[in-house]
């Protein structure tokens, strides 16, 4: 008995959805300084820190990006559902500039930015292998995420990211969207990497200078009877520089986030259920049955960590460079059944994705 469906990858944006609800509960913790650091410009008294950005303005930063995807699949790539031909092993490399720009908008409440950041990747250079051949930029699947970017991400002045039922989905690319599960920018900052990621990071309530430091856990829940999502964001105001004669705080931030984890096999069941008729017949119905309890969609990311060097304009309350360090490990372990005849197909995928991206912006104006 053949079973229609949504796709796997329309059952993501629900679980995403599932995510982002409820918030996200932040706890935080300021030092005073405990040594003096070198700088090349005067050091400023203690401030408090925000990001001061102008609706309908907007920034244009350049970005240089080198990353690395390596992704291993065994079995059945169809279970993906999107059809798409998906190689058995890859290996490429993605480097080169481009430029992104944010749009800000008033987000949606008092004190947040709706800032849309667009990008075309078209300019970086692709070089690797796919199933042992060289890499040709026209193979390269949709996972790579060398499509244009467009998201749409809210922050508050602090520069906390704040998950929006209303923007997950648009944009996002589940599988990197040019490296670090774009998905992950709506679960809080430091979750993963993406050129299309609010720049900076987020700030204390107390007043630093030079020497201070503050560390802030996030907490994501995820689907009911599951364990939170926890990221540790720890920064220190390391220095001073000038940056386009402008003076910035150099501030360094470490993040780790906690094992991402979902068995999305009784989302699955919910799904093909739902499309059983009414009046089926015992025999439908154990077929049904036996094909349940062979399901199985299980979804993980490793423990991940990343580091980050902020160039930070106090006076203008934006980042003027920045420089972004992440590598982050996905598992798919997959058998559910095919779209359109019902037969089940599993799948095996292991991928890495690796990369350091560095921001400097160009120009900051009117849209």
């Amino acid at each position: 008995m053949p079973i229609r469906f949504l796709t796997i990858l329309s059952v993501f944006a629900l679980v995403f959805a599932a995510c982002a609800g409820g918030g996200a509960e932040e706890t935080s913790t300021t030092s005073q300084p405990v040594e003096a650091t070198t700088t090349v410009a005067p050091t400023p008294e203690a401030m408090l820190l925000s990001y001061s950005l102008e609706p309908g303005s907007t920034l244009t930063y350049e970005v240089d990006m080198d990353q690395s995807i390596v992704m291993s699949v065994d079995g059945d790539a169809s279970a993906l559902g999107d059809g798409e031909e998906i190689p058995a092993e890859m290996d490429l490399s993605i480097a080169g500039s481009t430029t992104f720009t944010h749009e800000v908008a008033e987000g949606p409440e008092p004190g947040t930015y709706a800032i849309t950041i667009t990008g075309d990747l078209s300019d970086l250079q692709v070089t690797g292998t796919m199933d042992d051949e060289p890499v040709s930029r026209g193979d390269i699947p949709d996972l790579a995420g060398m499509e244009p970017v467009e998201v749409t991400i809210v922050v508050d002045e602090k520069g906390n990211v704040i998950p929006d039922e209303s923007n997950l989905g648009e944009g996002l690319d589940f599988f990197g969207g040019l490296g670090g599960f774009d998905m992950l920018e709506n679960m809080g900052p430091g979750a993963g990497g993406s050129a299309g990621q609010f720049i900076g990071p987020p700030f204390t309530e107390e007043e630093v200078t030079v020497g201070d430091s503050w560390s802030e856990t996030v907490e994501i829940p995820t689907l009911p009877g599951d364990d939170p999502i926890l990221t540790h964001i720890d920064s220190e105001v390391v220095g001073t520089d000038v940056i386009d004669g402008a003076g910035v705080l150099v501030i360094e931030t470490t993040t780790a986030t906690s094992a991402i984890e979902f068995d999305l096999a009784e989302i699955l069941i919910g799904f093909m259920t739902a499309f059983l008729p009414e009046d089926a017949t015992p025999e439908e119905q154990a077929e049904m049955d036996a094909m349940v309890e062979q399901l199985r969609f299980a979804f993980s990311i490793d423990p991940t960590a990343s580091e980050m060097t902020t160039w930070f304009d106090f006076e203008a309350g934006l980042s003027r460079q920045a420089d972004f360090l992440n590598t982050t490990h996905l598992i798919m372990d997959i058998k559910v059944p095919d779209e359109d005849t019902g037969d089940l197909v599993e799948m095996a995928l292991d991928m890495t994705v690796a990369q350091d991206i560095t921001y400097r912006l160009l120009d900051a104006g009117s849209a």
